[in-house]
C-alpha cells in the first residue's frame, strides 16, 4: 500500500519539538518503532499526565475494532489541547470504520506491515502542521463518499454542494453572470423583493459578508 509522503522539515530546537502521546495496542510494532522514533530530534514522546496536552497522539493497533474505535474517541475526548489530532498505525481497515475513525481525530493512517520509524515520524510532523497522511486507497474511499453525499443525500433534501438550495444556486449563477435583481427576478420569474430575500437569507445562514462574498463561497464549494 502506497503512502503519500511528506516532505521532512529542518530540525528544531528542544522546545519547538513536536510533543507526541503514544498508545499501544501493538506491542511489537511498537516495541521496534516507539524507541527510534524517540531518538528523532524533531520529536519528544510525551509521559503521564503530558500525554493529554500533546500535539498528536500515535495509536499502534494490530487490529481495528470495534473497541479500539471506542479507544481513539476516548483519546480525543481526554485531551486538553484542542489541536490534537490522532496517527494510527494499524492492520488491514474495514470500510465501515473509516468513517468513525475520522470522527474519533485520526487524521493520518499507517499500514503496520512493513511500517518505518522514517514514515510515523513524517506522518506525525505533518499531522502537527495541520496535514493529512492517507494511503491513496483511503484518499479515493473519501473522494467517493463526497461523491455519493453530494449526488444523493443534498439532492434528494433539495439541497446542492455547501448546503445551499437549488433556488439559491439558481440566484447565484446569475449573479455570477453579472445580471441584476431585476434581470434575476425577470428571468426566474420572481419578485425582486423575493430574490433579495433569498439573498438575504443565504448571506445570514452562512454568515457571508456580501454577494460578492455569496459567489465566491458558491464557487470554492462546487455549486456553480
Amino acid at each position: 500500500m502506497s503512502i503519500c509522503t511528506v516532505t521532512e522539515n529542518p530540525v528544531s530546537r528542544a522546545s519547538d519539538r513536536v510533543q507526541v502521546a503514544v498508545h499501544v495496542h501493538d506491542h511489537v510494532v511498537a516495541s521496534e518503532l516507539v524507541p527510534q522514533l524517540a531518538l528523532s530530534p524533531e520529536l519528544k514522546i510525551a509521559a503521564g499526565t503530558d500525554s493529554e496536552m500533546a500535539d498528536v497522539a500515535l495509536v499502534f493497533a494490530e487490529n481495528v475494532t470495534d473497541s479500539l474505535i471506542d479507544e481513539l474517541a476516548m483519546v480525543s475526548h481526554r485531551a486538553l489541547n484542542p489541536s490534537q489530532r490522532t496517527v494510527l498505525v494499524a492492520g488491514p481497515l474495514r470500510e465501515r470504520h473509516l468513517a468513525q475513525i475520522f470522527a474519533a481525530g485520526v487524521v493520518a493512517i499507517l499500514p503496520r506491515k512493513d511500517i518505518t520509524p522514517r514514515q510515523v515520524a513524517h506522518a506525525l510532523i505533518a499531522t502537527s502542521h495541520g496535514r493529512a497522511v492517507l494511503p491513496e486507497k483511503l484518499t479515493r474511499w473519501l473522494a467517493d463518499e463526497i461523491r455519493f453525499l453530494q449526488t444523493n443525500l443534498l439532492v434528494t433534501q433539495g439541497l446542492a454542494a455547501g448546503g445551499l438550495t437549488t433556488r439559491e444556486v439558481e440566484v447565484l449563477k446569475l449573479i455570477a453572470q453579472g445580471d441584476d435583481t431585476a434581470q434575476i427576478a425577470q428571468q426566474l420569474n420572481y419578485s425582486e423583493r423575493t430574490i433579495k430575500k433569498i439573498m438575504q437569507e443565504v448571506m445570514s445562514r452562512l454568515k457571508l459578508r456580501n454577494r460578492a462574498h455569496a459567489v465566491s463561497y458558491a464557487l470554492r464549494v462546487g455549486a456553480i
